[in-house]
Parts: structure tokens; sequence; C-alpha cells
């Protein structure tokens, strides 16, 4: 897999030269080319400037068209812009000039979930999961997590948010899911020992202080679900959550 060079440009390049009146320098190779383009092109990326983007992304291409992390950039741009067509083109192609690509594998397959095809996602998410190379399979297992869990498969959603938590026990998305699916399930002792795993090792959500005041609750623990219930309304006053909490209250109050 080709890695993005550490190459810090001022203005963009011309044809891979940069000339001056009085000087000029040796044109780049087009391998070098490619790269400084790449780098470039993912700097406005970050920058949110789309659609320049673009234009150099396409570039480092017409350098060296089998640039997987070109590809894989220009893709996520495309999206951005809304593009859904290209973008897939593009992720296709990056996974098939690099298929040993994890990072590749896990953003097609993300990318294919937000469109709803979980059966075409499910062996990227795998792909990049098991690759050996890959430094956070977590997040690639919880991820095909989710995306069952939208399709409505849940004991494979289950599956995956097991297995994420095999390779990283705190991991808060499979925890969160875990917890959310075992109240759903009404298995609230279940519940609430994931619950309990999430808030040891993750910084606090309205989402979870909500599941934990509703899981209390239904296990008749009235100090903790107030617990819960007051570090919703003291740490996220403004969320949803503490919204239907006070509609809660209020609408339970004599």
């Amino acid at each position: 897999m080709k890695k993005f060079a550490v190459i810090v440009l001022i203005g963009l390049l011309c044809q891979g030269c940069i000339s001056t009146t009085t000087s000029s320098v040796p044109a780049l190779n087009s391998e070098d080319a490619a790269i400084a383009n790449l780098n470039l092109g993912v700097g406005y990326l970050g920058q949110g400037r789309t659609e320049l983007a673009v234009e150099i992304l396409e570039r480092a291409l017409s350098f060296d068209p089998r640039l997987a992390d070109a590809h894989s950039s220009l893709a996520v741009a495309y999206d951005q812009l809304g593009l859904a067509d290209l973008a897939e083109d593009h992720y296709r192609r990056a996974t098939q000039l690099e298929s040993d690509n994890p990072n590749a594998a896990n953003s097609y397959a993300v990318f294919l979930c937000r469109h709803d095809r979980w059966n075409n996602a499910e062996r990227y998410f795998r792909r990049a999961a098991n690759n050996p190379s890959y430094m956070t399979p977590a997040a690639a297992l919880a991820n095909a997590g989710v995306c069952a869990r939208a399709a409505g498969e849940l004991e494979i959603a289950k599956r995956y948010f097991r297995d994420a938590l095999g390779k990283d026990p705190a991991y808060p998305d499979a925890l969160f899911h875990m917890t959310d699916l075992a109240y759903l399930d009404e298995n609230f002792l279940q519940a609430r020992a994931f619950m309990q795993r999430y808030l040891a090792s993750a910084d606090a959500s309205p989402e979870m202080y909500w599941l934990c005041f509703q899981i209390e609750q239904e296990l008749d623990s009235s100090a903790q679900a107030q617990s819960c219930a007051t570090r919703l309304r003291e740490q996220f006053p403004n969320s949803e959550q503490a919204s239907l909490l006070f509609r809660l209250e209020r609408d339970e109050s004599p």
C-alpha cells in the first residue's frame, strides 16, 4: 500500500513542475507528482474545499491512475458533493487496486451501508477487520454491526458487536449498541452490565444517560435512575434526551 508522503506544498503543481522567472525545478517523475498532488488534494478535502480537492485529486490520477489512495480520497470528495455514482466508481477502483488495503475496504463498506446495501457492504467490513495490518479491527466490526442493525439483521448485528468487543473490550460503539439491544430485548440486567462497562471507559453521552435512566427504572432502582437523570440534565441540558426527561417528569408530576 502506498503511504502519504509528508510534503508541504505552496501553490498548485503544474504538470509536475514548479518554475519561477529566474530558475526552474526539474520536473518530478510521475510517481512523485501523483503523491504530491494526492497530499495537496487531501489537504483541501480536510479544509472543506471539496471542488478544488476533486480537481487536484483528478490530477494525481492523471500521473498515476493506479494510485489507490487517490481513488479513495476522490471517492470521499465526490460523496460529499452528492455524486454517489462517481464516488462508488472510485471506491470500487481503490479496493480493486489494493485488495489488501483495509482502510479502503472499510470506507467502501461504510459508503455502501449508508446507501442501504448491507449485503454488499458486509464482505468489505470483513475484509478490513480480518486484515492483520489494520490497526482498529474493532471499528470495522462495530461498523458492520451498525449496518446489520440498520438492515434489520439484529442477531447478525449482535454477533459483530460481540466480535468488536473481543478485539477491544472497551470499544464505545459496540458497548452502546449492546446496551441498547439488551434493553430492547428486555434483558435489563445484561443491559446494565454493558452500560456500566461503557460508563467506566467512554466519554458520557446523552443517549447513554437516557438509556441508563430507563434501564434503572425497569430494575426498580430509583436512586440509580435519578443519578442518571441528574447527570443527563446537568451535562447535556439542551439535548433531545434531556427534553424527553423533562416531559416525562412533567407528565408524572401531580
